[in-house]
């Protein structure tokens, strides 16, 4: 079920990856804009998603098997890190 999900999930982080950048150098007057606000809270989006699936990568590897509210919150926390970087683009004007 995972599997499906991740080449869409991975899609997003290049994105995000290939976004952050940008943001950041368009942004780097030095003051705490709406701009800033909007890429780090993508960049915790995108950290906890990462920390979640190495988590669970980490447990399968290990030979266990993700439980449903694991799995769950992998998704939620797919879904929270595609919804911050699209909201930095719309906010950073990207």
């Amino acid at each position: 079920m995972v599997s499906e999900r991740l080449p869409a999930l991975a899609a997003g982080a290049v994105l995000l990856l290939a976004f952050s950048p940008a943001a950041r150098a368009a942004s780097a007057g030095g003051t705490d804009s709406a701009c800033d606000r909007a890429v780090a809270a993508a960049d915790r989006a995108e950290h906890d998603y990462e920390a979640l699936k190495k988590g669970i990568e980490r447990q399968m590897a290990d030979g266990g098997h993700p439980g449903a509210a694991e799995l769950q919150a992998l998704q939620d926390a797919g879904a929270q890190r595609v919804s911050t970087a699209s909201q930095a683009r719309r906010v950073c004007g990207t």
